[in-house]
């Protein structure tokens, strides 16, 4: 029997069982990577570039790989998965083979017992005589080229210690590798190898084809799923040669590329002023958008840092330079990363058909949101994945790479990389960097890509060390990178920098200038710090007082509220703004026009009151409906909705956090009103606090803040500047609290710091032994593990998403949100593990009901139920959310 007797891909049609032909199937993945790395594709000429070969050539060696990828399958093992009940003749099974095994780590296995025999017997067209410094030399370079495609189900693998006669069969029948062996050589008349065969001695080669090998493996991935789908690959069992199947194979993986939109380059349109973008005949950019428009580009990867103040026009800066870019030929899309999902969605409807302004009208580019609830956005429900064919499960472990896919593509957090405009989380493009699955398709997915990413100052040393090593390795791909803040330390500018530096093989260099705003730019040679002027518009002075007891803090409340104005208290715990939410409304002359916004919420009730603060306090808001006005809230405010007050009220927080805040009073122009106030709740001001200087105040916060430092210089700075001045004093602010300071901190503060510091230190390598090492290749290792087991984020306590239900008039277990539209996402709140713990139990009577919502709610599967009126301690209210601990009425 012959390589037409193995079969390659299945899928149960009815009551019979269909299937493709194993070199078929090879050939239909190949030619889809043949597309895909188009001599003429910028990515291709730079990996080309970066590995010292032609296109043609890179793309003949890589393509000859991806051929083989499933050579795997040829193990009689893995033939007896199934017999197919058509008339197909099929290699039989052989009994004695009981031993599973995936067919992609068989693949590893066969390579590792045959290669070398291979090689001298011609099948591979090596045409050197092999030295035993050679083969030596072999031996290091070829697992690095092989990983990436036998590890084309979204991780590497390895043949480990596992014994090839386990699995592929030598009978009366076929010998399995021999088999393979045939393939393998056909295989490489139709796509000749073409060795690079002084370069695979090269240790400098192979250092860079180590570093390349995640793009080739999310490449290889990528076409191994697109080269799965029987819609575009109709399954074929007749005996063609292989070189008249590689035809119709080039032919189908045409119309499936352009059917699925990879097969087209869109046009980016030359940048051509503001006025285009904005639709406005006379619009006048602010200095850090005509920086944007003028500064001159290089031709190698290149990084920005735009520092501005609130209103700027970052965002804007940031879309004129990512258009310049593309229109250079410096890309072929973005990514447009946010800390959190609240603040994607925003982006995502601020960019609406904007993004259509960085290609021509005929290019209709891709637009996709990225994130874990991005099915609640209403403006993103058209952008769904077209379901594949049902294709047939091997075995629990050995999933097709359609069904593989298909879990995949629903998650279209991970398609959005792929996406030519894409906008989410940051999260989705560090998961690029950690031991996912399909991670290599990430990094794939944002190679040449502009990489915008907003509130950079807003990732904590974990995030940091990630986004470091992230900005490296995107460098390397020949991406570029915009980075906005408002709020950013010398220190962490200094290290994000270094990072892009490394990634372009240069050494690092620390910033030489303190100005601000600033423009920085990054590339060949000395980076270019640009200082920048500010419009008068923007510029804020928001003067500052201080308040030492909670029942000030709701005294002036209720003055500003019998002022007629609308204020806002920001308090650093969810706990601490209930107690204030409630003794506010109690005084309040009408209660209805208080709110409270925090994040233990259920997502329905989340969404009312986001709505709800936007109407009373957002852009469009008036002054009749904003009189009186009262929100009580914790951080989600700064962080999320463009709303406005006249009043605002915030317990201490480091500086960075209080100029975020202050950045939400008056923002936007309402006529003449009086001049915007922030009151600070702290301790008293104490030039040599004891330890517990700021817990007696306001011991949340300290919970919150452990490093009591930053509070202490917080105070510090801001009692010797009496108000926060922005743009003038922003680099005194900010260098005040994160600068060279410590000689100046108390002793009695000095512990808090270390023990903070240290924790910083531990959240870096964290970071460090939780990333991949890129710089190792796509090789086997003992990290990759399953997504939840490692996140983008370092908590102090893992969290818990918590669902609640009730029961209806029939006694019937129900989901919070009813029956509405995504209701098992809806009814879920996020707690921390300890306070889910303190929820009770969900009663036994209701299991078989809860067990019945679970089969039909996917989602609720991972999640902890929780009956809030069954429950004797906690309780959940759509006006304050949960409350844990003693079950009181709220008065």
């Amino acid at each position: 029997m012959t390589y037409y007797h193995y079969w390659g891909k299945a899928q149960a049609k009815e009551e019979a069982v269909e299937c493709h032909l194993l070199p078929y199937h090879s050939l239909d993945v190949a030619a889809v990577g043949w597309l895909l790395l188009s001599p003429d594709k910028p990515l291709t000429q730079r990996l080309a570039l970066q590995l010292s070969l032609k296109p043609e050539q890179l793309r003949n060696l890589l393509v000859f790989w991806l051929g083989l990828h499933d050579i795997g399958k040829f193990s009689r093992a893995f033939q007896g998965l199934f017999q197919p009940t058509s008339s197909v003749s099929l290699v039989p099974t052989a009994a004695q083979y009981i031993y599973k095994e995936r067919h992609d780590r068989l693949g590893a296995v066969i390579w590792e017992a045959k290669w070398l025999d291979w090689f001298e017997d011609g099948t591979l067209q090596w045409s050197a005589e092999l030295t035993r410094t050679d083969r030596k030399s072999l031996r290091a370079a070829l697992p690095i080229l092989t990983a990436p495609f036998f590890g084309h189900h979204g991780q590497p693998v390895s043949a480990g210690s596992v014994d090839i006669e386990m699995f592929f069969c030598s009978d009366e029948y076929a010998d399995d590798t021999e088999v393979a062996r045939q393939f393998i050589a056909d295989w490489a008349n139709v796509v000749p190898p073409e060795w690079p065969i002084e370069q695979l001695f090269s240790e400098e080669w192979v250092y860079a084809l180590q570093t390349l090998s995640w793009t080739i493996a999310g490449w290889a991935t990528l076409s191994d799923w697109l080269g799965s789908n029987q819609d575009h690959f109709p399954y074929l069992q007749e005996q063609l040669p292989l070189a008249d199947y590689w035809q119709i194979a080039l032919n189908n993986a045409e119309s499936a590329l352009q059917e699925t939109g990879f097969n087209k380059i869109s046009k980016p349109l030359p940048y051509d002023g503001m006025a285009d973008w904005f639709g406005k005949q006379t619009i006048t950019p602010t200095p850090l958008q005509h920086a944007a428009e003028t500064v001159a580009l290089t031709d190698v990867p290149q990084l920005f840092i735009l520092e501005d103040v609130t209103g700027s026009g970052k965002t804007e800066a940031a879309c004129i330079l990512t258009q310049r870019l593309l229109a250079a030929g410096h890309g072929d899309g973005l990514y447009f990363a946010l800390p959190t999902m609240a603040t994607s969605n925003a982006m995502y409807s601020r960019l609406g058909n904007l993004h259509r302004r960085f290609y021509t009208a005929e290019s209709s580019p891709s637009f996709v949101l990225a994130h874990g609830a991005r099915d609640l956005n209403d403006e993103f429900i058209a952008a769904v994945a077209v379901p594949q064919p049902t294709d047939l499960d091997y075995t629990a472990s050995e999933l097709s790479a359609t069904s593989r896919c298909n879990q995949w593509l629903a998650d279209s957090r991970k398609k959005a990389l792929l996406a030519e405009v894409g906008v989410g989380t940051i999260d989705q493009a560090l998961m690029a960097i950690l031991p996912f699955r399909h991670q290599s398709l990430r990094l794939y997915g944002l190679a040449r890509k502009v990489l915008v990413i907003d509130e950079v100052h807003a990732y904590d040393n974990y995030m940091q060390t990630l986004l470091s090593q992230l900005l490296a390795y995107h460098a390397r791909q020949g991406g570029s990178a915009i980075l906005l803040t408002a709020t950013l330390p010398r220190a962490m500018r200094s290290a994000l920098m270094a990072a892009w530096q490394k990634g372009l093989g240069q050494p690092a260099t620390e910033p030489q200038k303190d100005d601000f705003p600033l423009l920085t730019h990054v590339s060949e040679g000395q980076p270019l710090e640009l200082p920048l002027g500010s419009r008068k518009e923007v510029s804020r002075s928001v003067e500052v007082a201080w308040l030492t007891e909670e029942e000030q803090a709701i005294e002036v409340v209720l003055e500003a509220v019998e002022a007629g104005e609308c204020i806002a208290w920001v308090r650093n715990t969810v706990d601490d703004a209930i107690r204030a939410f409630e003794a506010i409304a109690a005084r309040h002359p009408d209660p209805e026009c208080c709110l409270l916004f925090h994040s233990r919420f259920a997502m329905v009730d989340r969404q009312r009151i986001e709505s709800q603060v936007i109407e009373r306090l957002g852009k469009d808001s008036t002054p009749e409906i904003r009189k009186g006005q009262v929100l009580i809230s914790t951080q989600v405010f700064q962080e999320s909705l463009d709303c406005d007050v006249d009043v605002m009220i915030s317990d201490i927080a480091p500086i960075d956090l209080l100029i975020q805040r202050a950045g939400r009073l008056q923002r936007h122009q309402r006529g003449e009103r009086c001049l915007p106030r922030l009151l600070v709740l702290s301790p008293p001001w104490a030039d040599d606090p004891d330890e517990h200087w700021l817990k007696r105040t306001l011991p949340g916060t300290q919970a919150v803040y452990r490093d009591t430092s930053l509070s202490w210089l917080t105070q510090r700075v801001l009692c010797r500047l009496e108000a926060i001045r922005m743009p003038e004093e922003a680099r005194d602010l900010i260098e005040s609290v994160y600068g060279a300071v410590s000689d100046d901190i108390p002793d009695a503060l000095q512990a808090a710091r270390y023990e903070q510091k240290g924790m910083q230190k531990t959240a870096g390598s964290m970071a460090n032994f939780n990333a991949l090492n890129l710089e190792e290749g796509y090789v086997k290792s003992d990290q990759w593990q399953e997504e939840q087991e490692i996140g983008t984020r370092l908590m102090d306590e893992p969290t818990v998403n918590v669902v609640l239900l009730l029961l209806t008039d029939d006694n019937e277990l129900a989901l919070w949100a009813g029956e509405r539209r995504h209701a098992d996402i809806l009814s879920q709140v996020k707690l921390r593990q300890s306070q889910a713990a303190k929820l009770a139990a969900l009663p036994s009577r209701h299991e078989s009901q809860w067990l019945t919502l679970q089969e039909r709610y996917k989602a609720l599967k991972y999640t902890q139920s929780w009956l809030p009126g069954d429950d004797s301690d906690c309780d959940y209210d759509t006006q304050w959310g949960v409350r844990l601990g003693s079950k009181e009425p709220a008065p």
